[in-house]
């Protein structure tokens, strides 16, 4: 409740001794005299007389009393007055329920202002009037107050940071995504085993103590009430755990990725070694990895532990073994293989103007050029408006590697053109596509 200001009152009234002149100075028990009847009269006017001034004496007191406050008489009356409205009304709003609620807040401060240069005005028209209540009343106040409002202010400030955090939460995705995602993959034990994907799921695990920066800074896992029901790439308490964690999911990874690089690779082997088996499908890269089995492996395990390097795990030297067993097939998959006629005989044509441009071609990687054939057919390419381009034809090549070994490779689809010149005439035929880094391995029959 509101403190009141102390009323200045006037000194007690002192009730006047009425002395009647009728009444004797001496006392009844000392006097000899029995009173006459006039004198029985006397005292009785005398007592009539008492009491009318004792009523009447009340009645003045009783009209001191409930005069003007002594407020009324200080020139700081008008101030005096407001502080004591002021400071009822800034109690009653201090007892509603909903009194922190800023609005309220901001109504009390007005209000308290006003108090405290009221109050200020009080001791400058009236200096001696007692402000001490009102000084109490407006500093108890006001520490309240502040108090509510620094709660109100810091609840409103985390608000704002939640709504910060959400916003930059919601893209984390587009900074991180492939960090997460990697994590993820090893916390699940689902690495990617190719050499590709290891090189870029190692780059994301580097990424993740970025992330860790960014969940520090922000404080991510506070606003995880947010993100109950999606999914955990997009709960901030799973992904900042996720990233804290980023030495241990590194190890993790790394051991994991191991373990699929290998089974990616003896996969991969054996499609190649299959393709060969089955349609003498080889390549120059096939060709080198399974002349010497023990390279390849070794060529896998040297690949791998340099991308993995920054995590400080070692695999064991034999780990990738298992590829130069496998790889050892490849000489006797490889000598079914060349016993087998793979030339087109559909292609039949021999056109020896265009050996020499093959030949200087095949020559680029050792190669000798053993026969040549086309389909005997010749196509133009026109542009949308009909007019000529270009000639062309296809065939196939069987070429002699000395350093293969004994067999021939066959390039099947090798394409020759020559450029429209005008006026019908036409660029004479000339190697153009076809002869690559596939090919099928056959016997070396002319």
């Amino acid at each position: 409740m509101g403190a009141k200001a102390l009323v200045r009152c006037p000194g007690p009234l002192a009730i006047p001794t009425i002395r009647s002149p009728y009444l004797s100075t001496q006392s009844p028990e000392r006097s000899n005299l029995r009173p006459s009847s006039e004198l029985r009269s006397a005292s009785r006017s005398a007592r009539a007389a008492l009491l009318l001034a004792a009523v009447m004496h009340l009645a003045t007191a009783s009209t001191a009393f409930a005069a003007p406050s002594v407020a009324n008489k200080s020139p700081a009356k008008v101030d005096i007055q407001t502080v004591e409205v002021k400071m009822k009304s800034i109690t009653k709003k201090f007892e509603r329920s909903d009194w922190k609620d800023p609005n309220t807040l901001d109504e009390i401060a007005k209000l308290l202002d006003d108090v405290e240069t009221r109050i200020a005005r009080i001791k400058e028209k009236d200096k001696d009037w007692d402000t001490s209540s009102f000084e109490t009343f407006f500093s108890e106040s006001t520490a309240k107050w502040k108090k509510a409002s620094e709660e109100v202010n810091a609840a409103h400030g985390e608000m704002q940071l939640d709504l910060e955090r959400r916003a930059r939460f919601t893209t984390i995705g587009d900074r991180h995504g492939a960090a997460i995602q990697a994590g993820l993959m090893a916390l699940d034990g689902q690495v990617r085993g190719a050499l590709g994907h290891v090189r870029e799921d190692m780059g994301a695990i580097l990424a993740l103590p970025a992330l860790a920066k960014e969940c520090e800074d922000r404080q991510y896992p506070t606003i995880q009430k947010y993100y109950e029901d999606e999914g955990r790439a997009k709960q901030p308490k799973v992904v900042c755990e996720l990233a804290g964690n980023h030495q241990k999911i590194a190890e993790t990874y790394v051991s994991l990725a191991a373990k699929a690089r290998l089974e990616d690779q003896l996969k991969v082997d054996q499609e190649a070694l299959t393709a060969l088996e089955q349609d003498g499908a080889l390549s120059n890269v096939w060709l080198a990895r399974f002349k010497n089995p023990a390279a390849h492996a070794k060529q896998v395990a040297s690949e791998f532990a340099e991308l993995t390097a920054s995590a400080s795990v070692t695999i064991g030297a034999d780990h990738f073994k298992p590829l130069e067993v496998q790889a050892k097939k490849f000489k006797e998959v490889l000598a079914a293989a060349v016993r087998v006629d793979r030339f087109p005989k559909v292609w039949s044509t021999n056109d020896a103007k265009l050996n020499g441009s093959v030949s200087g071609q095949v020559k680029s990687f050792g190669g000798t050029l053993v026969k040549l054939r086309t389909s005997g057919t010749t196509m133009v390419e026109k542009n949308d408006l009909g007019i000529p381009l270009a000639q062309s034809t296809r065939g196939a090549a069987l070429v002699r590697v000395a350093s293969d070994g004994g067999f021939c490779r066959l390039y099947d689809d090798v394409g020759f053109s020559g450029t429209y010149k005008g006026g019908g005439a036409y660029a004479p035929l000339s190697y153009s596509s076809g002869i690559e880094d596939e090919f099928k391995v056959t016997v070396c029959s002319k």
